[in-house]
């Protein structure tokens, strides 16, 4: 909230911060880039890729069934509550098809700007049990729900993983697409289907260094690739 622009209502209730235990998928997306490229854009230019941002967000609420959604200055983050999509499997299944039309999306936007862009969005899918926040305080303009939790702290670190283009997904997203690939990773669709990769020694290393991430998903995270397009759009990060 900025608070120079923003007029807070003063209320005499007390304040109550209730906190629930759920299940979800989150996927960070980020764009590669972005600080560097602004350093030579001029505001209007910045302004347009922001607002391909917020345009993307926009859309996929409609079509991906996200619950939540938090914008991160050139970047975003998505999360699905399973309990809105019955099991673990719909709701990565939903991510995994939000983070590839964020990608397509991008790149078809890319070549119509009339100025260079930053290089492309880095994504980063996590699975587990957070905690969602929901503040009750005096001044109602504050109560915006949250979440925490390992999940949260965990897809932002793996996010880092990805390159232009790039998927990344934890061990317990991957545990899940195997469980049910025809769901998830939509085995059977010789368009649609997406592979799971694993990273090289050089991307393992990087991810070691990444504070508070569980040894599972340093050695246990995969890259998400479209094999139908990939060669025409993106390479596979830590494969190069």
């Amino acid at each position: 909230m900025y608070l120079k622009t923003s007029g807070l209502s003063i209320t005499d209730r007390d304040s109550f911060i209730h906190g629930e235990k759920l299940d979800a998928v989150i996927a960070y997306a980020d764009l590669r880039g972005f600080a560097h490229w602004s350093l030579n854009s001029t505001p209007g230019q910045i302004t347009k890729v922001i607002e391909v941002v917020y345009d993307r967000v926009i859309q996929l609420s409609f079509f991906y069934k996200h619950t939540f959604h938090k914008f991160l200055g050139d970047g975003f983050v998505l999360i699905w509550e399973v309990k809105d999509h019955g099991s673990l499997t719909e709701a990565l299944h939903w991510a995994l098809a939000a983070s590839f039309e964020i990608h397509k999306k991008y790149w078809y936007i890319a070549q119509r700007l009339q100025f260079p862009s930053p290089l492309g969005f880095g994504i980063g899918i996590s699975c587990g049990e957070v905690v969602r926040i929901d503040p009750e305080t005096f001044v109602p303009e504050m109560n915006e729900p949250d979440f925490v939790g390992y999940p949260m702290n965990s897809g932002a670190r793996l996010q880092k993983l990805a390159g232009p283009y790039g998927t990344v997904l934890d061990q317990a997203g991957v545990d899940a697409a195997m469980r049910n690939p025809g769901r998830v990773l939509r085995e059977n669709n010789p368009i649609l289907r997406l592979e799971l990769v694993k990273p090289n020694n050089k991307a393992i290393a990087l991810a070691d260094k990444f504070t508070g991430l569980t040894e599972n998903d340093i050695f246990g995270f995969r890259y998400v690739t479209w094999p139908y397009i990939k060669d025409a759009l993106w390479k596979v990060d830590g494969r190069q």
